[in-house]
């Protein structure tokens, strides 16, 4: 049977039809000194710890929070000064030792101004695996008034052992407890599962998506069902790490994806940016 369907051309590619808009790396140092000089605005900053493993292995002298505490300090020079209100630190005991959490966190605290005022949402995402009263106590030390625990399908259906993590973060006063569910194939079999939660439980919101990603605080309560691509922050952000990515007004810049051209350009004193398609 003769296929009818038309063919797409690699030329016209979503990528390639970026470069229509690319900027240069010089006008990007540009836009990012216009953004410096704007009124100052609270950013949004979130530091993926699955980023350490990669970097873990590239065999450098430095650590993984090391390396990601130099592009923290390249970022404040680019873009001066400012308050963060909302912080995600995503899975910081995966591959890092509690010193490289702290680390990165007195990184943040010594470039940027993490505001103590009541709005701010300084959010950690764990797996259930992570809780211990040692991890919850470090997080509450470093300044987390949310959590986020992440959970498979399998770990959902173990409402009892929820039952006790959720109960050992509240005994450290967090703010607000969401729970994230990464690896749903089909959320109609979690249905139950996910009722008996937000009724036994009580989260703020429960986040069906792969990844933890910086959310807009107003639909965070209530048990708010939020699925990925909804929600999420996308003004004035910054995703620090290997194939992170920089929302700043109407500039988009992807960092490398290349663990090894992240390093070299930390190491050369430069942001790890592509300089390739450059969004505007």
């Amino acid at each position: 049977m003769q296929n009818n369907l038309p063919t797409s051309n690699i030329a016209e590619h979503p990528t390639l039809q970026r470069r229509k808009t690319k900027v240069t790396q010089l006008e990007a140092s540009q836009l990012l000194e216009n953004f410096r000089r704007s009124p100052i605005k609270p950013i949004s900053i979130c530091v993926n710890g699955e980023t350490c493993l990669p970097l873990s292995q590239l065999g450098s002298p430095d650590t993984a929070g090391h390396i990601l505490s130099k592009e923290i300090n390249l970022w404040s020079e680019a873009i001066g000064h400012r308050s963060v209100e909302t912080l995600l630190m995503c899975f910081p005991f995966k591959y890092m030792q509690p010193y490289e959490l702290t680390e990165i966190m007195h990184a943040l605290a010594s470039h940027f101004s993490l505001a103590e005022s009541n709005n701010r949402c300084h959010r950690v995402a764990t797996l259930i695996d992570e809780i211990d009263s040692d991890h919850v106590a470090l997080l509450k030390g470093l300044g987390f008034n949310h959590y986020q625990i992440v959970l498979s399908q399998k770990d959902l259906e173990d409402l009892p052992r929820l039952k006790v993590a959720t109960k050992l973060i509240r005994q450290y006063a967090f703010s607000g407890i969401g729970i994230q569910i990464h690896d749903a194939d089909c959320l109609d079999d979690l249905r139950d599962h996910v009722l008996d939660v937000r009724k036994q439980v009580t989260p703020d919101y429960i986040f069906v998506g792969h990844q933890p990603k910086l959310l807009s605080k107003e639909l965070e309560t209530g048990g708010t069902i939020i699925f990925d691509g909804e929600n999420e922050l996308e003004d004035n952000c910054i995703y620090v790490g290997p194939e992170g990515k920089a929302h700043l007004q109407k500039l988009v810049l992807q960092n490398f994806c290349n663990p090894q051209r992240y390093l070299s350009a930390l190491k050369a004193g430069q942001l790890p940016v592509n300089p390739g398609p450059l969004n505007l």
